[in-house]
């Protein structure tokens, strides 16, 4: 993941064809318990195992995205004078992550996806529900969801947000 060689890509991109031919539970498996023991200083492997799942589209991986999203963004952790590191902002970036998962997993059609993206639309942080609007949006049609009835009249605002 985090590889700069002037091949890197094609590395990444040969390791998810290696993991396409394993069975998609299994694979899943393997990430989701990845994401439950890493512990929470570990923001770029954390990062790397949605990330990886995000990049590999598999519809088992609704599930890690729900957890991922539903897991409680634990209080600031960098000194004041350590700005703009946050710690905060890499938890956003991992939950956004899962958002970008499942925008992709409802570009294909997986209603658990869509229903994920719409009950986030209504997420404590204010970053998690942009993130939701904009890919509910941006799907349109294709997901067979209007999302401005989904925005509660206080966060009508949100639908003003573009990519």
């Amino acid at each position: 993941m985090s590889d700069t060689a002037e091949y890197a890509a094609e590395g990444y991109q040969r390791a998810l064809d290696t993991l396409h031919g394993y069975p998609d539970e299994a694979v899943t498996a393997v990430l989701r318990r990845g994401w439950e023991t890493l512990p929470e200083c570990a923001y770029p492997d954390r990062w790397g195992v949605v990330q990886v799942l995000t990049d590999l589209r598999l519809s088992t991986a609704t599930d890690v995205f729900e957890a991922v999203l539903t897991t409680p963004i634990p209080p600031e952790r960098t000194v004041e004078f350590a700005h703009p590191y946050s710690t905060v902002g890499e938890e956003i970036t991992i939950r956004t992550t899962a958002v970008e998962g499942l925008t992709r997993l409802a570009a294909e059609d997986d209603p658990g996806a869509v229903e994920l993206l719409i009950r986030h639309v209504t997420d404590a942080d204010r970053s998690i529900q942009v993130a939701c609007v904009m890919a509910l949006r941006d799907l349109g049609e294709d997901a067979g969801v209007d999302v401005s009835p989904l925005v509660p009249e206080e966060d009508q605002d949100l639908l003003r947000f573009r990519r």
